[in-house]
């Protein structure tokens, strides 16, 4: 039964890639290019994410 449900899994994903993928490479080209500032905007968010959790870590060490 395990190996049926595995085989089902990746019969289900493959499904859903072959379904997705029209969409896909509509988004590609159609989709908004980044411009230089918003890789600068993007990175800010995610630089102090990584120092929150740097902080914690820290956090929970000390005690």
């Amino acid at each position: 039964m395990e190996l049926f449900l595995k085989v089902a899994l990746a019969a289900v994903l493959v499904l859903l890639l072959v379904r997705l993928w029209p969409a896909y490479k509509q988004w590609q080209e159609r989709g908004i290019k980044a411009g230089a500032g918003d890789w600068a905007a993007a990175l800010l968010p995610l630089g102090a994410v990584v120092l929150l959790v740097v902080l914690l870590i820290l956090a929970v060490r000390a005690l």
